[in-house]
């Protein structure tokens, strides 16, 4: 039913197709018969009135986050960010060799956007490419500019955004998940796109077996993902107040445990994909509060990204994905 609508809505498919289409591919489902109803009737009627409708169903979210967030950036900046969540994000990468007619990012002189035409053209320009947010791009590029020419270990890995800038400054790079999958799909990247002395590691971040320590421990931390529900559709209908307890609790852990992992005069870099305070500053103040031998050093990234030495990117205000990182340095 939804493929029915999506095409009679958003694809503009000719009424009779996207309804014949639809239907039978129900061919003998008890359904079929309600789909064809609801989808004729969405022919002759057309979408439904939204007007005064709750934000939360006018642009489909959890009705508790919409009512989180309300209560902290007010209606209109919260219709804004449920607005952006539903546009189309783009595509795009650091081009190792960044000349060309491709549309520039808005940060990274290196970052370009590739045309959405349906199918990533793979040749000479793009072989090497990570495709990425540029608000990642610029979380990985920070990170490397702290590790480079030292050892470093990665925290939550895979599938590799982070590893592809980190391995390019780093002397090596131990990538570390804690699943098998995701690990999969980290190697078949680092195999297409060359990753010098990367290794990859499956174990638990918040029990580490590593013997010594490294120059720069980095968590690319589980989190809600509340900043990127442009590109993770479906990461919304996960949302919950357990979620995110059960996530803030996950973190807590992992920066706890990985900062033991970091030499003295090393650094600790912790980022999210979160817009929650829970998981982004106040998660940073608590660390600070549990280890006095480190220090939060201020991260280089563009001016207007950063705030109190902390990169905070809010999605429709830098449009670009929501990002957090903070960094600190171990007293020697």
């Amino acid at each position: 039913m939804r493929i029915g609508a999506a095409q009679l809505i958003i694809l503009d498919t000719p009424p009779h197709a996207a309804v014949s289409a639809t239907v039978a591919a129900l061919s003998g489902h008890r359904a079929s018969g309600l789909v064809n109803a609801v989808l004729r009737r969405l022919v002759t009627e057309g979408e439904p009135d939204m007007n005064g409708a709750p934000l939360h169903e006018v642009w489909s979210h959890p009705q508790s986050l919409t009512a989180r967030w309300v209560s902290r950036y007010g209606r209109e900046k919260t219709e804004k960010l449920l607005e952006w969540n539903n546009s189309v994000p783009g595509i795009g990468g650091c081009f190792p060799d960044a000349e060309g007619d491709l549309e520039k990012g808005l940060y990274l002189d290196d970052y370009r956007i590739i045309e959405r035409t349906g199918e990533i053209p793979i040749d000479s320009k793009t072989r090497n490419v990570y495709l990425q947010d540029e608000a990642a791009a610029i979380t990985g590029r920070v990170a490397a500019e702290l590790a480079a020419g030292g050892s470093v270990l990665e925290i939550a890995a895979a599938p590799g955004g982070k590893t592809h800038h980190l391995q390019a400054a780093a002397k090596y790079v131990v990538s570390a998940d804690s699943s098998f999958s995701r690990m999969h799909r980290w190697r078949k990247n680092s195999a297409r796109l060359h990753w010098r002395d990367s290794i990859p590691v499956v174990t638990d971040g918040r029990m580490p077996s590593f013997g010594s320590g490294f120059d720069t421990v980095f968590i690319d931390a589980p989190c809600t993902n509340t900043g990127v529900y442009r590109r993770r559709c479906d990461a919304r209908w996960k949302w919950s107040d357990e979620y995110l307890e059960n996530s803030v609790t996950l973190q807590r852990e992992l920066l706890l445990a990985a900062c033991e992992l970091v030499v003295p005069g090393g650094f600790l870099i912790y980022s999210t994909c979160s817009l929650e305070e829970e998981e982004n500053r106040l998660q940073a103040e608590m660390f600070e509060r549990s280890r006095d031998n480190f220090q939060r050093i201020s991260l280089r990234g563009p001016a207007e990204l950063v705030m109190d030495g902390m990169i905070c990117i809010f999605p429709f205000d830098h449009q670009v994905d929501g990002m957090f990182a903070a960094a600190w340095k171990r007293d020697k």
